[in-house]
């Protein structure tokens, strides 16, 4: 840890600068030297360190305004601080631990203690980082759906709310696709067969759109910024893509019906993200209704029609 480890060090002496600089690079840290606490602020956003040691008194933003900034920016990382005091200033040091500071020195600082201070930080800090992967690790294995890569319905619930919300906020159009797979065999569709269509899927949206493993044998499909127009475009191209394409499990060919369902805000009806699924859901059930292979728009009247494999 020590050897990859970036301290800054932020006073606006530059004695004292070039005295831990020298004092640090020694030990095998690389150093930042910062003589002035916005500039500090700035670095830290752009490019954290590992460890900041800070002193209290300096001139235009204290040490003291330095580290409440630093302690109330969320990122998800334990950046360790140390304060830096002058003997007798009790006051600073309680504020500052009252602040967030995880540790706090008198200066002049003895150089022993000082590295045994940063060390046992440095390795606080690589345990919470250890702590945080994990954590965002088991997380993102929590909205993913194993078979095909793609998020599931877990992950479609908090994220349609998002979206919807940021539709209304500044006006703009969200539409939904419902693609549900049937075939004629109590046992369900292979996973082979669900891989490959979840490649055509991934194939034939933007980088930006969402599509989610919503089920075992449905996939859900979120267009942001696109109006119902855009988004039958996208269901037809994704219907002739399926319909195209030969799909194999266990070497052989394997035939599926497809309905597929699209719903939009927008829309008479659509108030809220549940809404917008609530219709999506009704279109996929008409569509399957009306017969194998069509495609049905949710309108406050229902539109099916089945797209031509010459478009």
């Amino acid at each position: 840890m020590k050897a990859k480890a970036n301290i800054m060090v932020v006073d606006d002496d530059h004695s004292v600068l070039e005295h831990f600089d020298k004092l640090l690079r020694q030990e095998g840290y690389a150093v930042t030297r910062v003589d002035d606490g916005r500039r500090a602020l700035s670095l830290v956003l752009d490019n954290p360190p590992d460890l900041v040691l800070l002193d209290v008194i300096m001139p235009g933003m204290n040490g003291l305004d330095v580290c409440r900034i630093l302690k109330a920016h969320k990122d998800g990382r334990f950046l360790p601080v140390i304060i830096l005091t002058s003997k007798g200033d009790m006051e600073s040091r309680v504020e500052g631990l009252r602040l967030g500071a995880d540790d706090y020195m008198t200066k002049p600082a003895d150089p022993r203690e000082l590295l045994a201070r940063i060390e046992a930080l440095l390795r606080i800090k690589e345990l919470q980082d250890r702590i945080a992967g994990s954590l965002s690790e088991a997380e993102d294995k929590s909205v993913i759906d194993q078979v095909t890569g793609l998020y599931n319905q877990l992950y479609l619930a908090k994220r349609i709310q998002d979206e919807f919300k940021r539709a209304e906020r500044y006006s703009e159009p969200l539409s939904c696709i419902a693609v549900q797979l049937d075939k004629d065999d109590p046992r369900g569709i292979d996973d082979e067969v669900i891989k490959q269509v979840a490649e055509i899927l991934r194939g034939g949206v933007r980088e930006f759109d969402i599509v989610v493993r919503s089920a075992p044998e449905r996939f859900t499909i979120l267009l942001p910024r696109t109006h119902f127009t855009g988004s039958l475009s996208v269901a037809t191209r994704i219907w002739q893509r399926l319909k195209a394409k030969v799909l194999i499990a266990a070497g052989k060919h394997v035939e599926i019906n497809i309905g597929i369902g699209v719903s939009f805000f927008p829309n008479k009806g659509v108030t809220s993200a549940d809404t917008l699924l609530d219709q999506v859901d009704q279109a996929v059930r008409k569509a399957r209704g009306a017969g194998s292979n069509q495609i049905c728009l949710f309108q406050h009247t229902t539109y099916f029609y089945r797209p031509d494999m010459k478009r």
